[in-house]
Formats: C-alpha cells, sequence, structure tokens
C-alpha cells in the first residue's frame, strides 16, 4: 500500500519544477531558496553569498551558449532543479535530525555547482566533468573554512553516476537530489528526451535508447534504496508506481516485458497507455 501523503508531496514538487520550465531557469534564485529550504530562513549569511555567486556562475555559463546550443539537459534548468532538489532532501533531512543545519547547506552548494561548465560532453572520461565542476565550485567558496570547501568538491565528486552508491546520508542525498527530476513521472519523460538529444548530438551510439520504455524503466531501477527524507518526499513511491505502470501498460507480468511491448508499439501509442496506466495508479498527468 502506497502512503498518498507522500505521494501528494512529490506531485506538488514536481508541478513546481514543470512550472519552472515555462520561464527561465534561474539558478541564483534556486541556489538562494534551496539554501532556505535546508538551513531555515535566513539562511546563514556566509552560504547564502557563496549560494548566489555559484548560481550567477552556472548562469554566466549557460547564456554563454549560442542560442540553441546550450546542452537541452544538462543546462541551467537542471542544475536550479537538482539545488531546489537538494535543499527539499537536506532541508527534510535536517528537520529529522539527520543533519545538521551547516552540512544540510553544503550538500545545496554542491548541487548548486554539481554541473558547472557541463558543455554536454557525451563521451567524457568518468569523473573528468565532475572534477573540473568541484575544483571551480570550491574556488568560488574560497571564504568558508578549507573543511567545508573539501566537503562541497567531495559531494560533487560523488554525483558521478560511475561510482559506487555513497555510505554516507550527505553522500546519497546528492546522487538523489540530481535525478530527482528525471525520476519523476512528467518532467521526468522529458528530461529523458532531452538527454537522448543530448547525447545523440555528442555522437554517443544508442542515444535514443535513453528516452524508450526500457530506457526509463532503467533508470528507475538504478537508485540504491532511498534515504528517509527522499521517502517522506514521496520519491520512492512514485518509483515503484511508475515501474508498475510500464508493466501494466505493456499488459505484462514484469516491467522488463512490459517495457519492451510498449516499444514495440508506435511511440504516440505506447506514451498513450503509459499515461492512462498512471492515472489508473493514481499518477494523472500535470499541466506542462
Amino acid at each position: 500500500m502506497i502512503e498518498q501523503a507522500p505521494l501528494r508531496t512529490l506531485r506538488a514538487l514536481e508541478a513546481r519544477l514543470l512550472a519552472r520550465r515555462n520561464g527561465p531557469a534561474d539558478p541564483q534564485a534556486a541556489a538562494v531558496e534551496a539554501l532556505g529550504a535546508a538551513c531555515g530562513v535566513p539562511a546563514p549569511a556566509d552560504l547564502l553569498a557563496i549560494a548566489r555567486a555559484i548560481g550567477a556562475a552556472v548562469e554566466a555559463h549557460g547564456a554563454g551558449f549560442a542560442a540553441g546550443r546550450e546542452p537541452p539537459y544538462h543546462g541551467r534548468h537542471h542544475q536550479a532543479e537538482a539545488t531546489l532538489a537538494a535543499g527539499w532532501l537536506a532541508g527534510e533531512a535536517m528537520r529529522a535530525g539527520l543533519l545538521d543545519a551547516r552540512r544540510a547547506g553544503l550538500c545545496v552548494l554542491a548541487l548548486a555547482g554539481h554541473d558547472l561548465l557541463h558543455d554536454g560532453s557525451a563521451d567524457a572520461p568518468p569523473g573528468v566533468l565532475e572534477r573540473r565542476s568541484a575544483e571551480v565550485t570550491a574556488g568560488l567558496a574560497a571564504a568558508l573554512p578549507q573543511a567545508e570547501r573539501e566537503a562541497i568538491a567531495a559531494l560533487i565528486l560523488l554525483t558521478d553516476p560511475a561510482l559506487p552508491a555513497p555510505r554516507d546520508l550527505a553522500g546519497l542525498l546528492v546522487r538523489e537530489a540530481d535525478l530527482f527530476a528525471s525520476l519523476t513521472p512528467c518532467l521526468g519523460w522529458q528530461l529523458s528526451e532531452a538527454l537522448a538529444r543530448e547525447w545523440e548530438a555528442g555522437g554517443l551510439p544508442g542515444a535514443a535508447q535513453v528516452a524508450s520504455h526500457a530506457g526509463r524503466l532503467a533508470l528507475l531501477s538504478l537508485p540504491p534504496p532511498m534515504t528517509p527524507p527522499a521517502m517522506a518526499l514521496g520519491l520512492e513511491a512514485v518509483r515503484l508506481l511508475q515501474i508498475a505502470a510500464i508493466a501494466q501498460a505493456g499488459e505484462a507480468a514484469t516491467a522488463e516485458r512490459g517495457a519492451a511491448r510498449l516499444d514495440a508499439l508506435p511511440p504516440a501509442v505506447a506514451r498513450a497507455r503509459w499515461r492512462a496506466a498512471l492515472a489508473a495508479l493514481g499518477l494523472p498527468d500535470l499541466p506542462r
């Protein structure tokens, strides 16, 4: 039995992210909002200044691309969304006594800068982009004590999906924040399609598979057991319902078989069946 309160919480958060997609990404405002969600309002002045500096750097980098050339996935919107998710998750952890406010704030700063200077490269060696982002973000946090700068850099490095799952809560939270929007049922599909376009532009073989039902199932099956904050916000409930919807929409006993059947159908037909199955499970489509 899926608890309804976390499910409603998650849908409300997804609706907020979808609404933001209709306007500028504004990573600086997202960083300030996320810091307040994580640490409480007013947030510590030193962390707030750094949040603004990182957000401004993300905005400047994204604005530096020629029109239509900003990475479809790893652009300003993703970075703002991941930052907000970090604030929601870290704030939940702080209120539950699992993180102190300072550590919660460092999680937000890490996500604010986790893809800083990302150029959409699909073939960079593992860890290269994360190390670059960590170095630049730590530099923007120069006013903090060395231990906190190192903590921010270490958290950014943990967003490398090639690494094993972190063992500490803050590390798990930054992983969840990075994937948060992609694991939602409505915005998540848009992001899978955006990542497919980004990888295709980078010449990565099989890029279109990311936006297939099999690709979505692989993403939904990826996270390790979710943290208590992610479960409280409904992310685990929504993840499991989407997997069930793939099986139901494909009229199959397993999600794997359901995904294969859906991918054999015309895309519009398969998507309509997926949406109907989601709605039947309590996840109706949201306004875009």
